[in-house]
């Protein structure tokens, strides 16, 4: 059931480990970053942890992913891009989706038949289509592609 966010979670955690490698690699280890302000500040729920920062560990630091990309092989030796993109949906149609992220980024996708949707309401998730996401709700897309990325899974929870 929530095959869909742990691989939303998967991805950020790579890119969360990509960016940690990269900061160890410039010697910037120790380099505290300033705090930022979002709109979207509210959408953990979750108590600080001994350090100050909502959540604990990994999955503390995986709900203020704003965006991303990766790139890796896939099972035939072919490299895919794979771009995940949180935050206010901006636009949505039956072909296509911009999600705003908290540092004004905005990024589209587009919509196909293959697109799988899971809403989210009331801390339970289930099967959805396009036609439920509403401008204003906060979404989690995964896509895949190169210049326009196609939404492979949409993520979304109920304004």
């Amino acid at each position: 059931m929530y095959k869909k966010i742990a691989l939303a979670g998967g991805t950020a955690a790579v890119i969360i480990g990509l960016g940690t490698a990269a900061l160890a690699e410039s010697g910037a280890v120790g380099a505290t970053p300033s705090p930022t302000t979002s709109s979207s500040s509210s959408a953990s729920g979750s108590a600080s942890g001994a350090n100050g920062t909502a959540g604990a560990g990994v999955f503390g630091k995986l709900r203020r992913v704003a965006h991303g990309s990766i790139v890796a092989k896939d099972k035939n030796g072919t490299f895919v891009t794979h771009d995940v993109a949180q935050g206010q949906v901006s636009a949505v149609s039956a072909t296509g989706i911009s999600i705003k992220t908290p540092d004004n980024t905005t990024q589209t996708f587009v919509v196909n038949a293959q697109t799988k949707v899971r809403i989210r309401s009331n801390g339970k998730g289930a099967d959805g289509t396009i036609a439920q996401v509403a401008v204003g709700d906060t979404a989690v897309v995964l896509g895949t592609g190169s210049g326009t990325m196609t939404a492979t899974h949409i993520a979304e929870v109920k304004k």
